[in-house]
């Protein structure tokens, strides 16, 4: 029987001490997502190299504060005209170009390194999305 009441005990004592416990959850609505898209043209596209053809987009956007670039989130996709039904997120190899983006306060960088056959040819025109989500530093 003491054996019954010590258990009893040590159960009643372990679920008040797990009960206590308390998980922080974030707020969804703490943080929101800025969503920008460009068109471009394939004559925006600069030529920065010549060995193996890559081409730099440079756009400027002033939303992008020293806030997001610390703590938050920044994305890049691209559509292109010929498969307008299908965003491809950067980096990736699509098509012919490897396509990468950095970023810094107010502006993002995309490169299109060609990787096709023959004589290389600026990228497409297509429509570039940008995210940014503001951030809270979880650590």
């Amino acid at each position: 029987m003491k054996k019954l009441l010590l258990a009893f005990a040590i159960a009643t004592a372990s679920l008040v001490s797990f009960s206590s416990c308390t998980k922080e959850v974030m707020d969804p609505n703490s943080t929101r997502t800025y969503t920008y898209v460009y068109t471009i043209e394939s004559s925006s596209w600069k030529a920065i190299t010549a060995d193996r053809p890559t081409y730099e987009l440079i756009i400027d956007e002033p939303d992008l504060n020293n806030g997001i670039f610390q703590d938050g989130v920044v994305t890049v996709a691209a559509l292109f005209a010929s498969h307008p039904d299908i965003y491809e997120l950067l980096p990736g190899t699509i098509r012919d170009y490897h396509f990468t983006a950095n970023y810094a306060v107010g502006s993002i960088a995309v490169y299109a390194e060609y990787r096709g056959t023959g004589a290389p040819v600026k990228p497409e025109k297509m429509l570039i999305k940008l995210g940014l989500t503001e951030g809270l530093v979880g650590n």
